[in-house]
């Protein structure tokens, strides 16, 4: 049976919500393989520019040698691996940010059973948690300078609503509410209309972010978890 993979920037977090969303609409599957980069989208970008040939699912097994999802991990080979999706934050703040290599990035994992497909939270994981009111959150947004990890964690959890700030309380109706409005406000930075229609290409977002958030001082909040269940799902994932 292939598997499929799923890379996150982080260790904890990420993998807290993803655990969330797996009880709320994977149960009973067992074809998932968890794992962490364990650094940032700019330092992948850089292990790939030295090495246009690097093996991405090798490089993450030799980076995670000692946990026990990664020893389950270990015992695979790349053609077991049907999908590979990854999860990893917008990074404004990072000396190596480039709008350039992050739109390169997206453009080189764009397809889950080739090389993968990439997922960017704006600007970090915790924007999963920085929705209140779904109207409000069409035009939420974060200066740039409270974009750095302790600053937005903080930001989050104190203007976010309640039932969100704890990963393994989401139930399905919650995790339902959250694809609506990431899905609505992904829209709306695109064609500036909040429709449910499905987000496929990954680039456009960094595109409006960079073209008409940046410039201006500061990022619009969007989640990358709501975005994928979409991707994988569809639209039912909503019924």
């Amino acid at each position: 049976m292939e598997r499929t993979l799923f890379i996150f920037e982080g260790e904890k977090t990420e993998k807290l919500y993803f655990k969330s969303l797996e009880n709320a609409f994977f149960k009973g599957e067992e074809s998932r393989l968890l794992a962490s980069y364990q650094n940032d989208i700019y330092e992948l970008y850089e292990q790939i520019a030295n090495d246009e040939d690097l093996d991405l699912f090798a490089l993450v097994k030799e980076l995670n040698p000692s946990l026990e999802q990664d020893k389950k991990l270990a015992n695979f080979r790349r053609d077991q691996i049907g999908q590979i999706y990854l999860f990893f934050d917008f990074e404004l703040q990072d000396d190596n940010f480039s709008g350039e290599k992050l739109l390169d990035m997206l453009n080189r994992f764009d397809n889950e059973t080739e090389n993968g497909k990439l997922f960017i939270s704006y600007p970090m994981v915790e924007a999963i948690r920085d929705i209140y009111d779904p109207v409000d959150y069409l035009t939420r947004t974060v200066k740039i300078e409270e974009c750095t990890g302790r600053l937005y964690k903080c930001l989050s959890a104190a203007r976010g609503d309640p039932a969100f700030q704890q990963a393994s309380k989401i139930d399905r109706p919650r995790w339902q509410q959250l694809i609506d409005a990431n899905l609505k406000k992904a829209n709306k930075l695109i064609n500036c209309e909040p429709t449910l229609q499905p987000i496929y290409s990954q680039q456009p977002l960094a595109l409006s972010q960079l073209k008409y958030h940046v410039p201006n001082g500061e990022v619009a909040v969007l989640s990358a978890f709501p975005i994928f269940l979409v991707d994988y799902f569809g639209l039912g994932v909503l019924g």
